[in-house]
Order: structure tokens, then C-alpha cells, then sequence
């Protein structure tokens, strides 16, 4: 998790978007989970991994089938949040696990997501995917779900709908503030 990354949960929380119970993907690694913030937050959290680690609370893979899922966590689900920072781009198909995700929500319940797509790849695990904004708002309309355009975001930079250019047709931001160097990321994808 980066430091980004730790300010926007922090401002979630701020303004309440994360409840509780709280159930946080992909926290098998060596980095920082939410844990702790989420905790401090006075919300119940849990931890997810398709291996057993210290942050773990269940050990899930979330592109199981949702019975599977409701087998594992069924105890403490309905979640009121669900966590899935920087891991839809190491999955097969980032799709079912979102399904999945949304399916195990309360109704009102937040779904919370990071992904890179200004990242350079990278093989551990498996890098598979870079999921862009307009894949969320089609996404979100396809499953009559509110996208909050207000944490809708390029971590860091500003929000998605400043690059865009109508509704549901957003620009990546550029990757780099030196003119001379996007002038020549344009050319050679052109």
C-alpha cells in the first residue's frame, strides 16, 4: 500500500463511507493493511487472502463461486465495507470478484477500490490487468450501483472527471508533468 493509498482510506473514514464490519482483499503480503486505521475507527475489520498470513482472517479466493464465499464468511457477512485495494490487477477475472465483493455488501454498503493505471507492471504475484475509469462507470451502471464522483480519483493527482471529456469517457492522466515527455508518449502511440 502507498502512502496515497493510506491518505485516501484516511479520508473515507473521515467522512464515514468506511462501516462497519469492514472486510479488506489481498492482505497475504508483507506490506500494511488497513487494520489498524480501520480498527482505531472503532469498526470491525477482517482480512482475506487465498493464503493464510498474519493479517488473515479468512483464507478466500474471491473468484470462487459466491456459495463458496458465503460457506467462509457467511459468519460475519453482510459486510457495511469491503476493501479491494491494488488487487483486481492480479486477478484472472477482476469481474466475479467484484461480483462477489458487491454480493457479500448490506444494502447502502461501500465497495472501495484501488487500482493502478499509471503503474509499471510487475510479476508478484501475477500482474494480469490495468482497469481504467470507464470501466468502473459502465460497471456501476450495468449493476445500478453509486459511483461517488467526489472519491472518484487519480490517487495523488485529481479527480477522474477533471481528464474527461463527457461523462463516462475519461482520459488517463499524463504520466509525467514534462511537456517534452508527453509530446513524446504521444507520438509513439500514435
Amino acid at each position: 500500500m502507498t502512502q496515497r493509498d493510506s491518505e485516501f482510506i484516511d479520508l473515507l473514514l473521515q467522512r464515514r463511507l468506511i462501516v462497519s464490519p469492514c472486510l479488506e482483499l489481498g492482505v497475504g503480503y508483507e506490506g500494511e493493511t488497513n487494520r489498524g486505521r480501520v480498527e482505531r475507527a472503532g469498526i470491525a475489520y477482517f482480512g482475506t487472502d487465498m493464503q493464510a498470513g498474519p493479517q488473515v482472517d479468512f483464507v478466500v479466493d474471491f473468484e470462487s463461486p459466491l456459495e463458496t464465499l458465503h460457506a467462509l464468511v457467511g459468519a460475519v457477512a453482510p459486510f457495511g465495507s469491503i476493501l479491494v485495494l491494488n488487487v483486481l490487477e492480479h486477478t484472472f477475472d477482476p469481474i466475479r470478484v467484484l461480483n462477489n465483493a458487491i454480493a457479500l455488501l448490506r444494502p447502502e454498503g461501500t465497495c472501495v477500490i484501488i487500482t493502478p493505471t499509471v503503474w509499471p507492471l510487475h510479476g508478484h504475484p501475477r500482474d494480469y490487468w490495468r482497469i481504467n475509469p470507464d470501466f468502473y462507470v459502465e460497471y456501476c451502471r450495468r449493476h445500478a450501483l453509486i459511483l461517488r464522483e467526489e472519491t472518484f480519483l487519480y490517487l495523488g493527482r485529481h479527480a477522474v472527471a477533471e481528464n474527461g471529456r463527457q461523462p463516462g469517457h475519461y482520459e488517463l492522466p499524463v504520466p509525467s508533468p514534462s511537456h517534452g515527455w508527453n509530446v513524446y508518449s504521444r507520438l509513439i502511440h500514435k
